[in-house]
């Protein structure tokens, strides 16, 4: 990226507005599941991405939405995106919205230490040593008498298998198709994989008894901010580079035990505290360490 085109305040600001936005979706969705099943939610926060993509893009773009060369590719991303938010969901509904969303974050290490083998690029001693300090600060999150919920932390660890596959994908069809139509498809197919699971609804979490005024705003929340959470992100990688954004992706686990704290009163004890910390730190240590050594190659 030229120095005209990187602008490095920007991009921090789109960042956070996606990173907050992100942890208001997840709120709305834990909130959401105490009354009804994962499958009407999840349909929800995708098809709102659906509508608000088809609506403001779809005139411009017309068929170039839905355009990809690598079809086989983008229906794997979209049946495994509706896998994580159905898992994710899930977890949220068993588990604080902080430790969820820190264990989640392993994904990233897993994906680095995969790409050696996936999509041939070379993994570092530093690169093992901080995954390991992320593991550890997981171990730590999940010890023996720990209150978290096993079916919780099972739910939430086979999110982190879909965002390992999602991620594998994500960069493999960055290389042949556009990103609106990735992001137009994969919300589309999680959409629909969600509501094939509507007819099981009454034995996952049941339906509503009635809408109320609260819950219809936060099945608007899920919808506006799961579309202009991913605009967000995007916009962030327009006005900077991934080595820049790479290391701010893991401040997400502040603003997720903030929104935990605010609308659930839910805070991680001490301990949990320090792996929630150990996986912040290790992260970003991580990726700084790669965006110097890209530097140096450079």
């Amino acid at each position: 990226m030229s120095a005209s085109h990187f602008h490095p305040l920007r991009a921090f600001g789109f960042l956070c507005a996606a990173q907050i936005q992100f942890a208001l979706l997840d709120a709305a969705a834990k909130s959401l599941s105490a009354d009804m099943g994962i499958p009407l939610i999840a349909a929800v926060r995708h098809g709102g991405q659906v509508l608000l993509m088809a609506l403001v893009l779809g005139p411009r773009l017309g068929l170039r939405l839905v355009a990809t060369q690598r079809a086989s590719l983008q229906l794997y991303r979209g049946l495994v995106l509706g896998g994580f938010t159905l898992f994710f969901f899930s977890a949220l509904h068993r588990l604080p919205q902080a430790e969820a969303t820190a264990i989640n974050f392993i994904a990233p290490f897993l994906v680095m230490l995969l790409a050696g083998r996936w999509l041939g690029e070379r993994v570092f001693r530093a690169q093992w040593l901080g995954a390991l300090a992320g593991f550890a600060g997981v171990l730590v999150l999940v010890r023996p008498g720990t209150a978290l919920d096993p079916l919780g932390v099972a739910f939430v660890l086979a999110t982190v298998a879909c965002n390992v596959v999602f991620q594998i994908l994500t960069r493999k069809l960055a290389l042949t198709d556009g990103v609106f139509a990735t992001m137009f498809i994969s919300a589309l197919l999680g959409m629909l994989s969600a509501m094939a699971l509507l007819p099981f609804q009454d034995v996952l979490g049941g339906w509503p008894q009635h809408v109320t005024g609260q819950q219809l705003g936060l099945f608007t929340a899920l919808a506006v901010f799961g579309a202009l959470s991913q605009w967000c992100l995007l916009r962030a990688y327009v006005e900077s580079d991934a080595s820049f954004i790479a290391p701010l992706l893991f401040v997400q686990l502040v603003w997720s035990t903030a929104a935990g704290w605010a609308f659930f009163d839910q805070l991680p004890d001490a301990v949990s505290f320090a792996g929630i910390v150990l996986i912040l730190v290790s992260g970003v240590a991580t990726m700084l360490w790669m965006r110097a050594q890209r530097k140096e190659r450079a």
